[in-house]
């Protein structure tokens, strides 16, 4: 039961993490358009020259690029939660290649545990950070600065709700070896790598 509702957990952050990345991205890629068009086209010699009553400055927005760079900071966060569910990060596997199958997943438990042990410590100090932060401005937007050092906080708890998740599988794979371990990477991957591979071997 507590093993469906962590699954159940992980997959629903998973979704909102991957929700949150598009929407942000969309938001992020506007926002450079349109700055770009309001530095070099509105207030370029052309448009000057042809509406010199008009101060195009005022479309000019000068906290655009300090946004921009802190949607990247959540888009960033979000994303690190994304690969660790699929387990995209970089893995060193030239010693575990060498083991039986059970050590593989013996391994694989210490890892998890490790993993686990390192986000439950980032979501303590994530938490002492944004003590340590409220009240704090940034420059351009004036906002306060704990809702930057947020994503930290965030990213914690769903890479701590992925990897419990994940450890739990390894557990249960462990106590019942007719169970195939888990593979390190999702269908969906496997499905975008699959036409890849068939292309590189024609």
């Amino acid at each position: 039961m507590l093993g469906k509702i962590i699954d159940w957990l992980s997959d629903l952050f998973d979704r909102f993490s991957r929700f949150t990345i598009v929407l942000l991205f969309a938001i992020a890629f506007v926002s450079v358009l349109y700055q770009v068009f309001s530095r070099y086209v509105l207030q370029g010699t052309y448009v000057s020259d042809a509406f010199p009553s008009i101060d195009f400055s005022v479309f000019t927005f000068p906290w655009m690029e300090e946004f921009i760079r802190y949607l990247f900071v959540w888009i960033v966060f979000l994303g690190i939660g994304v690969v660790y569910k699929r387990k995209g990060h970089a893995q060193v596997e030239l010693l575990t290649a060498f083991l039986a199958k059970r050590w593989r997943r013996r391994v694989g438990i210490i890892v998890e545990m490790i993993n686990a042990g390192f986000f439950l410590l980032l979501l303590v100090k994530g938490y002492s950070m944004l003590k340590l932060t409220n009240g704090q401005l940034s420059p351009s937007l004036q906002i306060n600065m704990v809702w930057m050092y947020l994503s930290i906080l965030v990213c914690s708890i769903i890479c701590l709700a992925h990897s419990v998740a994940s450890l739990m599988k390894e557990v249960r794979a462990q106590s019942n070896p007719d169970v195939e371990q888990s593979e390190p990477q999702s269908t969906e991957l496997a499905e975008i790598e699959e036409p890849i591979k068939t292309k590189l071997s024609i």
